[in-house]
């Protein structure tokens, strides 16, 4: 593979998007206020970025990947 094909540290905005997603996603299926400041949503948002950082890339497979950790 090309360097060009490598993925640079960081997110793109089309990340942040799908993360964002994600994140809104739970956040209404568990009835929780996606602008609280809790733990329990700050660290929500932690899991989604680091499972997205660890390879999960579309939008199904991070929603599956992150059920499977909270059940």
């Amino acid at each position: 593979m090309s360097s060009f094909h490598k993925r640079i540290p960081g997110f793109y905005p089309s990340d942040l998007q799908l993360c964002q997603r994600v994140f809104n996603r739970v956040c209404l299926e568990r009835n929780l206020d996606r602008m609280s400041e809790e733990s329990d949503v700050q660290l929500l948002a932690a899991t989604v970025f680091s499972l997205f950082q660890n390879g999960c890339r579309n939008e199904g497979e991070l929603l599956e990947s992150f059920r499977r950790t909270r059940q």
